[in-house]
């Protein structure tokens, strides 16, 4: 049987690149440029190409795809045949098996125990039409009867026209019963590329029958119906390689990826960082279990992770995070022009800065570590200073990093405010730091960033005396508060605010009121909502929460340079949560939907690198204009 090769642009047209970079059939989509296509061919399943159940729990990602396609996030395109209703159901069907069946020499494969290349060779030229109507009416769910009565209806015009038949006077049922006595084989075909079809209908936005509808197919009927398990890990998973694509260049380990020798992306690293994480497991231990799991990523040997590691200084694991960390608020950005309702970046931008420390079981005499109260065998720990962002609905993390000794703490500060305000680009509104960094070089960073603070004050000297004079249930304020060595004309303000009986660790106080140190006007401000503000400090113990508890795998390096990396893949882990959370109902149209950790792990675990969106170069802040533009 002679099949048409066919140049013109269709979504469902079988011309595929012979690399095949994502382990499947590419489908020709009709983009405006080539980066668009390669991106939109990576993220959402062809309906020809994978397996049902992986259709299946596509279903909203089709739906999505198709909407923003249609509206404007892509390039419009007419995806059904050019004539008739652009939007009918049975044109849709006959486009989508037309071009995937009839065009070119690539088949669509088949979850059944098919040969559907002998089958369609087996078929006469005079019976390819009737086929194709078989396909038809199988998606339609229709009989000989009801698709012999569709093809009467005088607004199907084109169906008929499109299946080789006369539109004015089109088959009758007896006709099509008499040509659909296929072999079990055929059988086997058309049911499952009726299937197929209908997820096509999915994907370009066709308008579903009642019957199929009353059913559960349709987009209004599958969004209102409950997301599935299955659904949810692919939204994830889909989300997890879009943030992904973006950070793999600044975690190469500053590996050529053109090289011969290149033959561990970096998202090999994270996906075993993520079963590390899920484990809570060492290094050797865990890489043998990825092994025995057989998933997409090729998995680092133990020694090469090792080697590729040791030779890191903290200052370039920094580096790496904050290029990384760089390209994944770039991606946020670009996801907010397109979506200015759904931005989490929109300034003021507000932050807190805290320590936290990571227990050491190795010994207490390790440089980089300091001392911590015994508890489980250590009685030393790694300390970490921490800059993320609060006070809304993400809390990325924007610096971490290994504290050689407690003075670097003001000097870690200077440096993450300097990257947020510069690499980030971000506009500061205030930062929030708790007693730990009731310190002058704190303050002097933050006055030399130019942002609005509040630190917590300790109660000493002349806070104490402010505190002590404080009316009950009131705030009060002091301007030019003595302050360490500080001289007049640098003093801080200070001011005091009535801790309600709600606030957390209310109970118990020694004092009835909290005491801070800011340069903000306090005699303009209204310091109990000030007051109130702070505590969305709380944001940042959260997210160390979190990368410490769910993200960290378990580490016995004593070289700070890989304890370094260890937290930095955890934080990368924890900032790719964030992403997910920000997008992940809007993805799966639905007002909210519950996650966890596990589960974005999950997703990440099973990333295949060669999926993931190949974006353009790397994200390099001092050439953003020219980066490449992320949908």
């Amino acid at each position: 049987m002679a099949r048409e090769d066919d140049d013109s642009q269709s979504p469902w047209k079988a011309r595929s690149p012979d690399d095949e970079p994502v382990g499947a059939d590419i489908r020709d989509i009709p983009f405006k440029n080539p980066v668009e296509f390669e991106r939109a061919a990576r993220r959402f399943p062809h309906p020809a190409v994978p397996p049902l159940d992986t259709l299946h729990a596509s279903r909203r990602s089709l739906i999505w795809f198709s909407d923003n396609r249609t509206q404007g996030g892509f390039a419009r395109t007419n995806v059904h045949d050019p004539d008739g209703n652009p939007v009918e159901f049975g044109l849709c069907v006959y486009q989508f098996l037309e071009q995937t069946c009839f065009q070119g020499d690539r088949i669509p494969p088949l979850d059944a125990d098919v040969n559907l290349r002998h089958v369609l060779n087996e078929l006469d030229d005079s019976e390819v039409r009737y086929w194709k109507a078989a396909v038809v009416a199988e998606a339609h769910d229709d009989s000989a009867r009801a698709f012999a009565a569709r093809l009467n209806k005088s607004y199907n015009y084109w169906l008929p026209v499109r299946l080789g038949f006369d539109p004015d006077d089109p088959p009758s049922h007896s006709t099509f019963s008499r040509h659909w006595q296929f072999d079990d084989q055929s059988k086997a075909a058309i049911e499952e590329l009726a299937i197929r079809a209908r997820y096509a209908g999915l994907w370009a936005s066709a308008e579903f029958p009642e019957t199929l509808r009353e059913q559960g197919w349709g987009r209004d009927e599958i969004l209102s119906s409950e997301v599935t398990l299955e659904e949810k890990l692919v939204a994830i998973k889909l989300l997890v390689e879009e943030g992904v694509g973006v950070m793999s260049p600044h975690l190469s380990f500053g590996r050529d990826p053109d090289a011969s020798a290149f033959k561990l992306p970096p998202a090999a690293f994270l996906t075993l960082f993520a079963h590390l994480a899920l484990e809570k497991s060492y290094l050797n231990t865990g890489t043998r279990t990825l092994e025995w799991m057989d998933l997409p990523a090729p998995v680092p040997a133990p020694g090469t992770v090792n080697q590729y590691v040791d030779e890191l200084s903290v200052e370039e694991v920094d580096e790496m995070f904050g290029n990384a960390t760089a390209a994944l608020l770039q991606q946020e950005k670009e996801q907010s022009i397109s979506d200015p309702t759904n931005s989490v970046l929109d300034p003021p931008v507000h932050l807190a800065y805290d320590t936290t420390k990571v227990e050491w079981y190795g010994d207490g005499a390790t440089p980089w570590t300091s001392g911590i109260l015994p508890r489980d065998n250590t009685a030393s720990a790694w300390v970490f200073g921490v800059l993320a962002i609060v006070d809304r609905d993400t809390s990325y993390v924007l610096g971490a990093l290994p504290l050689r000794d407690q003075t670097e703490i003001g000097e870690y500060l200077r440096r993450f405010l300097r990257r947020a305000t510069g690499t980030y680009d971000l506009d500061i509104g205030r930062v929030y730091l708790d007693s730990e960094l009731y310190t002058e070089t704190a303050l002097t960073a933050l006055r030399e960033s130019g942002v609005d603070f509040l630190i917590q004050a300790k109660d000493t000297g002349a806070i104490s005396d402010l505190l002590d004079d404080a009316p009950p249930g009131e705030a009060t304020y002091q301007k030019g508060i003595s302050f360490g060595d500080m001289s007049v004309y640098k003093k801080p303000n200070a001011f005091t605010w009535p801790v309600s009986s709600e606030a957390t660790g209310a109970e118990g106080r020694d004092r009835p009121h909290e005491a801070f140190l800011t340069d903000m006007d306090v005699e303009a401000r209204n310091l109990e909502g000030l007051g109130r503000e702070f505590y969305a400090r709380w944001g940042v113990e959260t997210a160390i929460r979190e990368i410490k508890g769910r993200y960290h795998a378990r580490c016995q390096s004593s070289k700070p340079g890989n304890r370094a990396y260890y937290f930095m893949m955890a934080t990368i882990l924890y900032n790719l949560s964030q992403y997910v959370d920000n997008r992940l109902a809007e993805r799966l149209y639905t007002d909210e939907v519950e996650w966890s950790g596990e589960e974005l792990l999950h997703a990440t675990r099973e990333v295949n690198p060669g999926g993931v969106p190949d974006w353009g170069d790397a994200f390099d802040p001092a050439e953003a204009d020219d980066w490449v533009d992320i949908r």
